[in-house]
């Protein structure tokens, strides 16, 4: 056996000990539901992305874990970082319409949002939009489109929630959600603009839900989110088309 293959084998033993331990209800003895939920939705999520992203670095698909995070990079990001941003419900709570209960425990909320976009942004982007990509149009077409799709799906595990139309409205933005993440991770090179703007967003979109109550989805967000989202579309289509046009000047000029 390979040294590498060793050391995944010792590092995949405590982190499925993790994953059953946290994920399983009811084996930790975890008095307060709210820790004990969000300790279920957070460690297995940890151990399961950090063992895919020492596995994928160690099996030579490490490139997108390449720390190269470039000025000219992040100022690409703003109109994706808006967009994050514009989900977090300041009028609500400014308003006094949503109210967080336990701001205890936001060190774990925060990390939860860490695991979440850690996980999917590693498999959804760093492993599927490479496996997917190519050099052409349509390759790289189909690697965002696909890998969106896919990521988009997942959500609809959601559905044992029993709120179908919600469920199904997440599905519907997440596919969005997951075309910008993809060609974010084809613009920049690097899987860390995704996951922080991942992170952004999931902390604005669950810190209610998670941390309190109230309706946070007030006509303030609701215009927020669709004037950033259209602008970051419209930004994301453009620098798609412009990436795609550069890389076919390069084939035909090496060619």
């Amino acid at each position: 056996m390979k040294r590498n293959d060793v050391l995944l084998l010792i590092l995949f033993l405590p982190c499925l000990a993790l994953i059953i331990l946290f994920g399983v209800p009811g084996l930790l003895p975890i008095a307060d539901d709210v820790t004990a939920r969000l300790c279920g939705e957070t460690i297995p999520r940890l151990a399961a992305g950090g063992f895919l992203l020492v596995l994928l670095i160690l099996k030579g698909y490490g490139a997108p874990f390449r720390f190269s995070v470039k000025l000219s990079h992040l100022i690409w990001a703003l109109p994706c970082f808006a967009v994050a941003i514009a989900n977090f419900p300041f009028t609500a709570l400014i308003g006094g319409k949503a109210v967080l209960d336990r701001v205890d425990l936001l060190w774990l909320f925060l990390l939860k949002c860490l695991s979440v976009a850690l996980l999917e942004e590693t498999f959804f982007r760093a492993l599927l939009v490479p496996l997917l990509s190519g050099e052409t149009t349509a390759k790289k077409l189909r690697a965002v489109l696909l890998s969106a799709a896919l990521f988009a799906l997942m959500h609809l595990l959601n559905l044992f929630s029993g709120n179908v139309g919600g469920v199904l409205l997440q599905v519907g933005y997440t596919f969005l959600l997951g075309c910008m993440f993809a060609v974010m991770l084809l613009r920049t090179g690097n899987v860390y603009l995704c996951i922080l703007t991942h992170f952004l967003f999931d902390i604005g979109g669950l810190i209610v839900t998670d941390l309190g109550h109230g309706a946070f989805q007030d006509r303030t967000f609701w215009i927020l989110t669709a004037v950033f989202g259209v602008l970051c579309a419209i930004h994301i289509a453009v620098s798609f088309f412009l990436l795609c046009k550069k890389n076919v000047h390069k084939m035909n000029k090496s060619s």
